[in-house]
């Protein structure tokens, strides 16, 4: 696990899990984001956008609040600071077995986007005190609260 600290903006890719509390795990949620990374040139000059899939994870009462509010197709925002590579086996077109991977991301706030902005590197303090939050409606697994924002 790396502990870093992450921001990300996609759409949300299939329909999203979500597991109950019980006597010995929290809520939680979980939803497999499409995320556009930056412009990327070709080998004959032309230039397209590779699209990525995230799994975000969130727990406790962000799970359930976002059981409540996010859907398929929904455009949503993740902050987190564990992002760890997860592989799974599926089956293939074929019916064969196949090992898949996909990066997954504990999210600590989670909010629907008002407006996209691609995935960019950059090196920056954190929190970012100065950068607008572009959340219209957030779930945060820090406080616990709901707490809407403006755009």
């Amino acid at each position: 696990m790396l502990d870093i600290h992450i921001s990300l903006t996609g759409r949300i890719a299939y329909d999203p899990r979500f597991f109950a509390s019980d006597h010995e795990a929290p809520a939680m949620w979980s939803a497999v984001l499409e995320v556009n990374g930056p412009p990327t040139p070709r080998r004959n000059g032309s230039t397209y956008v590779p699209t990525r899939q995230v799994e975000v994870v969130v727990y406790g009462v962000a799970a359930i609040r976002a059981h409540e509010s996010y859907r398929k197709g929904h455009l949503v925002m993740a902050r987190g600071c564990d992002l760890m590579p997860r592989t799974y086996e599926t089956k293939n077109r074929e019916g064969k077995p196949t090992v898949r991977g996909v990066i997954r991301v504990i999210a600590t706030d989670l909010g629907l986007a008002t407006r996209y902005s691609p995935v960019r590197e950059e090196v920056a303090a954190w929190p970012v005190a100065a950068a607008p939050r572009r959340l219209a409606q957030s779930a945060s697994a820090v406080n616990g609260s709901a707490t809407p924002l403006a755009a």
